[in-house]
Order: C-alpha cells, then structure tokens, then sequence
C-alpha cells in the first residue's frame, strides 16, 4: 500500500506539472500586452476596482494564486509565493529563489518586498487587506470560493489582471477538460465520503468544495452533497455509521485515525477494505492539485491497487 501511495504522488506530480507549466506554452497576446492600461479595471471579491495592466512584481499570500500565477506568468515577475508552497510543492524548484510570504501581518516583509501587486484570498479577517491598502499596495482578493468552477473563474480573472487572458483561458480550460475526463460517462458510480481529522474533531468537504469536486470527477457520487450538507460538516462515529458509504476517502496522513479505532470498525468502508487514503498535499489542495487527486482516488476506486 505504501508503494501505492508514492505511485500516487509520482504520478500527481507529473500531471501538475503538465498543467501548470502548460500556461506558458502560448505567450503573450502581443495586442493584449500593449492594451491592458486602456482596459478596464478588474472588481476583486471586496469589491475593489483594481487597475489592469502588466505589473512586473507580484507577490502572492495564497496557495492558488501561487499556482495559477505561476502557470501564466514569465518567472521573474512572480516573486513571492506562499510559505505553505514553498515548502509542500510536489516540485520544490518551481519557486527557488522566490521570496516567501507566511503571514499578511507581516506588513514590513510586505514592503520591503516592492511589489506593484499582492493576490490574497481574504478568507478569515478583512482588516488584514485593508492594512495593506493603507500601506500604499495594491492587492487584489480572490476571496475565499472554493471548488472547480471558482477556481476556473479565479484563473481566467487573474489572467485578465496581469494581461495573460490568453494563457489564463488555456490553463482553465485544460483542467477543466481533464477533470471531466477523468471517468469513464454513464460508468456506475459507487457512494463515497470524504473525512478529515483535525484534533479529535472528524470533518467533511461537501458541495461547495474542493473534496465534493474531486469526488464527483473520479466518478463517484458525494454521499454528504446526497444527505443535502454543504460545506465542511462535522462528524462523529454515529453520523458516519448512519451514512456508511461504499467508499471512504481520507488524507494518508489521517490512515490511523479510522478503520484503526474500534467506533469504525463496522462502517462497511473499513470491512471491505475500501478506504482510499490519497496524498495530503493533493486531496487538500483547493487548486490545480484537484485533477492529480480525482486521478489518485479513480485509480484506488477503479484500478488495481
């Protein structure tokens, strides 16, 4: 299983790579390049209107906008991405020598840095954003959507902001095309649910999230969107048992918290042994490591392991 396991990640690697390095395959729309200060202004998720035109040094303070960035950008003009990507990136030399940014409190790194842009995604306190418009930067916030449609429209509209449409349209257009490929139509679906351990406390990713995504485009049907939840719902061994799907899938680093515990062992996931246990830093990810994890899970589901 363990070997499985690195399969997986091997192979999640690879496709993001495809991906994400695919954007700059096209370049720059030479009439796009020349335009984007006539252009008008892109409206982040706060509802600021902010300028479109070929900024030169952007920072990211999100783990999406780092890939998409990224993916759409020539290198040297992304120079700061998160620290959770510098450190968790299935290729760690995607961002070498890029400053790291861990926190938006930390204002000095943040002008120090000189961006002519920062990307966030305001998903916890609006105060932060607002300290950094105060300091005279410019920020756009992608705001805290999740799943595969927002994350299409998030890419296509960083496109737009930067001058990279064309490039932008390629990256989400091709996600999207593999992540509908991924099964096979009018295959037979099995129920599966996705849970998560935090502390002691047992969490779900239903519709309107990036779990719901996955599981839905590895071919399988969302018991928790079926139950009618959305969002991250909270679970315990009682509720799980009242569901008991075919199919479980959980983060590998979470494989001891379930079938392991006698309060699972009769959900008939554990009895069949038909848990899937896909890498971390796939399955959580609410970006572009969608498609590599919907290919991990269809293989566990499907395949051979």
């Amino acid at each position: 299983m363990i070997d499985a396991i690195n399969a997986f990640a091997a192979a999640a690697a690879l496709a993001l790579a495809v991906l994400l390095a695919g954007g700059l395959e096209l370049g720059l729309d030479e009439a796009t390049e020349h335009a984007t200060e006539s252009m008008e202004p892109v409206t982040d998720a706060t509802g600021v209107a902010v300028p479109v035109r070929r900024y030169e040094r952007i920072a990211s303070a999100t783990t999406i906008g780092d890939q998409v960035l990224d993916g759409i950008l020539e290198p040297e003009r992304l120079i700061a991405v998160t620290g959770e990507s510098q450190r968790n990136a299935l290729e760690p030399w995607r961002h070498e020598g890029r400053a790291v940014i861990e926190d938006l409190e930390d204002l000095e790194t943040l002008i120090a840095l000189d961006p002519d842009l920062v990307v966030v995604a305001n998903v916890a306190e609006a105060r932060r954003v607002a300290r950094l418009r105060e300091a005279g930067l410019e920020v756009f916030d992608i705001g805290g959507d999740s799943g595969a449609e927002a994350l299409g429209t998030i890419t296509r509209t960083l496109g737009r902001l930067v001058g990279a449409p064309e490039r932008a349209e390629a990256m989400a257009t091709r996600f999207e095309q593999r992540m509908a490929a991924v099964a096979e139509p009018g295959a037979s679906r099995p129920g599966a649910l996705y849970v998560g351990s935090w502390g002691n406390q047992l969490f779900g990713g239903a519709t309107g999230t990036s779990y719901h995504d996955v599981l839905v485009a590895a071919g399988l049907r969302d018991v928790a969107a079926e139950a009618g939840l959305t969002g991250w719902p909270t679970y315990d061994a009682e509720r799980l048992l009242v569901m008991d799907p075919e199919w479980l899938v959980i983060p590998a680093s979470n494989r001891g918290a379930f079938c392991g515990r006698e309060r699972f062992a009769n959900l008939r996931a554990c009895r069949e042994d038909r848990v899937a246990a896909i890498d971390d830093a796939i399955l959580g990810d609410p970006g572009y490591g969608m498609l590599p994890a919907a290919e991990a899970l269809h293989r566990r589901v499907f395949g051979d392991e």
